[in-house]
Order: structure tokens, then C-alpha cells, then sequence
């Protein structure tokens, strides 16, 4: 008896083994939190293991200030204002995405970060020795995060589209459309990434109950999305990406 979980955890197999913790589009996340909070964050992401290690907290802190160097968030010795704001966006911004993965080309795992509002937003993507930083105006920032995955064509396999019961059985009948989507799963892989997705509180991709996996091979790009009636691969390109995130948020927002 076949799952849409067993075939979900198949297909994001090379993000999960490289990544087995990933950043959640909920960390950090406290919409009514006070502007003293988005003080306190002014060093995120900079912390060390041991908080009471002073030596270790400032290597900590000289190591993540580094990584910034070149981008708008540092102003000579210290954090500027756009700095200030983008950790606004991090801490209450009610727009999160979060993209994990894994490519061919790259032996670094792809890190991707997004918080908005309704006006502007904050694309942060964290490389191996340093961390890219990008604000502009929403809905603009969305493409901004699709830029950082690879260039990939179109895909052109078919649409496969499995039902799915309670937990995520799959029923009998579908033996057919299992193996087709395993046959496409052992394909060899260029990229695998993993997205998820909150919107004013309304979460529309969250690994692995709301699944939404982009995956690159020598069929181009596609998204396997899965949610409590089924599955679904089906080949994409990046202005079809553009258009989800653009319509999930537009979804929610008149009532965010």
C-alpha cells in the first residue's frame, strides 16, 4: 500500500539527506511583536552555540558581519537602517518563503529566504562564505527568489495525478500512475529543491504535509505538489513559479 508520503519523501530524498534540518518559513515569525523585539534582533543569524561565551560570541558576530560586507545592511563598522528594516521584515512580516536545495552544479545546498508585507520585501540567500541580501518592492521580491534557483527549461513530461485517501493512501487503481511517477523519480536528478510557504498566516507549502517540490532533470523543470486529496507532478517553467506564489498570496491577502 502505497502513500503520497512514502512518494513525497522518495522524490525530496537529495534536499532531506544533504539538509536533514531546514529553515521553516515560521522561524522567528511574531507579527504582534513590539519595535523593541526587532531591536533585539538587530545580530540574527549571528549567534553562537554558547550565548555565555563572550570570545565565541564575538567571533560569532565578527563572522556573520563579514558575510555581509558589500550589501546595504552594513554601514562602515555597524548595521545600517535597511538593515534595521529588513530584520523588521524577518521578524513580522506576514509574506515567508523558504526554498532548500540541492544542484548538480553547486556544492553548496541552496538557502533562500523571503519576508515581505504588502509594499516591500527582503530576499536573503546564504552561500557558503557569504550572504547575498536584496530588498525591493512586493510582489517583485517573489521573482527576486526564483532567480537564485539554477536556469532550467521548461519541463515537458507528462501531468500525473494521483488521488489519495486518509493519510495520504493512494487507492487501488492507480498502480499505473504510482509507476509513472517513480520512473520519473529515478530519473537522474540536476536540482531538487523544497519551498515552503506561509501568507498572512495561511500556510500553502510545508514539507511534508503540504508538499511543493520543484525538480530538475533531463526533462526540465517541474513541481511535485501534494496536499490531503493526492498529488500532482506537472511540468513548469519559471513564469508558471512566478504565478503561484503570486496568486497563493494574492489569495489571502485582501483578508490579511
Amino acid at each position: 500500500m502505497t502513500t503520497t508520503f512514502e512518494l513525497l519523501y522518495e522524490a525530496a530524498g537529495p534536499v532531506l539527506d544533504t539538509v536533514p534540518v531546514r529553515p521553516s518559513c515560521r522561524d522567528g515569525y511574531d507579527p504582534d511583536a513590539a519595535d523593541a523585539a526587532v531591536e533585539r534582533l538587530r545580530f540574527p543569524f549571528s549567534g553562537s552555540p554558547d550565548p555565555a561565551d563572550l570570545v565565541a560570541e564575538i567571533e560569532a558576530h565578527n563572522s556573520f558581519m563579514a558575510r555581509l560586507r558589500g550589501t546595504p545592511l552594513v554601514d562602515g563598522p555597524d548595521l545600517s537602517e535597511a538593515a534595521m528594516h529588513a530584520f523588521d521584515l524577518v521578524l513580522r512580516g506576514p509574506i515567508r518563503l523558504t526554498v532548500s536545495g540541492v544542484y548538480a552544479d553547486s556544492a553548496v545546498p541552496l538557502d533562500v529566504r523571503c519576508y515581505a508585507d504588502r509594499e516591500v520585501g527582503v530576499v536573503w540567500n546564504f552561500g557558503k562564505e557569504s550572504t547575498d541580501v536584496c530588498g525591493g518592492h512586493f510582489p517583485d521580491v517573489l521573482d527576486t527568489l526564483l532567480g537564485f534557483l539554477p536556469c532550467e527549461h521548461a519541463g515537458r513530461s507528462a501531468v500525473v495525478h494521483v488521488p489519495a485517501g486518509a493519510d495520504g493512501v493512494i487507492p487501488e487503481g492507480f498502480a499505473a500512475e504510482v509507476d509513472r511517477l517513480r520512473s520519473f523519480l529515478a530519473l537522474p536528478r540536476r536540482g531538487t529543491a523544497i519551498f515552503d510557504m506561509l501568507a498572512f498566516d495561511n500556510i500553502f507549502a510545508e514539507f511534508p504535509v503540504l508538499g511543493f517540490l520543484v525538480i530538475d532533470n533531463a526533462l526540465g523543470r517541474h513541481v511535485l505538489a501534494s496536499w490531503d486529496a493526492g498529488m500532482v507532478l506537472r511540468p513548469v517553467d519559471d513564469r508558471w513559479l512566478s504565478w503561484w506564489l503570486g496568486k497563493c498570496v494574492a489569495a489571502v491577502a485582501v483578508h490579511g
